[in-house]
């Protein structure tokens, strides 16, 4: 089947670089760059179930992105 449409480009019209607290964060999505868009794309799902995209160069999303990609090479 064809791609749907909505692949084939960034998710992430704009993003946030404010502090959101670990405690609100149900989960975090890193989605590298590639064909379908650019810049790598770091989207929050809050636990009241908003999305959010994270500024990726934001010191605050990287620590969070260092601290996922460290715990998923302890378990690889």
């Amino acid at each position: 089947g064809a791609p749907l449409a909505g692949e084939l480009r960034c998710r992430c019209v704009r993003t946030v670089s404010e502090v959101i607290p670990p405690r609100r964060l149900a989960r975090v999505e890193l989605i590298p760059e590639g064909p379908h868009c650019a810049v790598p794309e770091v989207i929050a799902t809050t636990k009241q179930g908003q999305m959010v995209c994270l500024n990726p160069s934001a010191p605050w999303v990287q620590l969070i992105i260092t601290k996922i990609l460290n715990r998923y090479l302890l378990w690889a």
